[in-house]
């Protein structure tokens, strides 16, 4: 029980849909600011810890209901939002930023960026890792976590290079995928790229 309480603390609570609006956005937050049922915590002596999810993850469009609706509530859960052309990273870069600075001044905390796969299947890691760059730049204090879609990249050895080019620009996390690839997380995937963590982990002494 106390494993499962602790993986709900880690959850980003989210809705990405192209009908999402303010009112499902505000049940979105309520739902994250009590996510288990009153008499459950009751029941393991739980009901004053505190326990929320870890972020609510919104379009940056939909920020602002977030965080005026958490600020209401009384509740300091963060606010992530997904940006830089997600899911496809099909858009301009200078859009990407554009879309990255106006989620950070909505208010939101954490920046879930895209990569641009064609950069990784024509082999410009130079240019990837520019990108990502630019884009931890536009995130400001804001955390970064950058989304590899890696059932976009061909190969486990992309996976590998893509996550360390990620890492070395200036990423908080790396995930694996937006959920909306036709393959998203799988086993090999997070091996490969927990390897990656470790591996960059030695070499600079920071954890991603």
């Amino acid at each position: 029980a106390a494993w499962l309480l602790k993986a709900v603390t880690c959850i980003d609570l989210t809705t990405l849909s192209g009908d999402d609006t303010p009112s499902n956005v505000r049940r979105l937050c309520f739902k994250a600011k009590h996510p288990i049922r009153e008499d459950l915590l009751k029941a393991l002596d739980m009901h004053e810890k505190g326990i929320t999810v870890g972020a609510v993850c919104v379009y940056p469009a939909r920020v602002s209901d977030a965080v005026n609706t958490l600020k209401a509530a009384g509740c300091n859960i963060p606010v992530a939002s997904v940006a830089a052309g997600f899911p496809a990273g099909q858009t301009p870069l200078e859009t990407k930023l554009t879309e990255i600075r106006l989620a950070v001044e909505y208010g939101a905390r954490e920046i879930d960026i895209v990569i641009s796969r064609s950069l990784v299947l024509t082999g410009q890691w130079e240019g990837l890792y520019e990108e990502i760059r630019q884009c931890r730049a536009a995130c400001g204090e804001a955390h970064m976590k950058t989304i590899l879609a890696t059932g976009e990249l061909g190969s486990l050895a992309n996976v590998y290079k893509a996550s360390m080019i990620a890492m070395m620009a200036g990423s908080d996390f790396i995930k694996t995928s937006t959920g909306k690839e036709v393959e998203n997380a799988t086993f090999p995937v997070g091996i490969v790229m927990m390897r990656a963590i470790k591996e960059y982990y030695w070499q600079t002494g920071y954890k991603v």
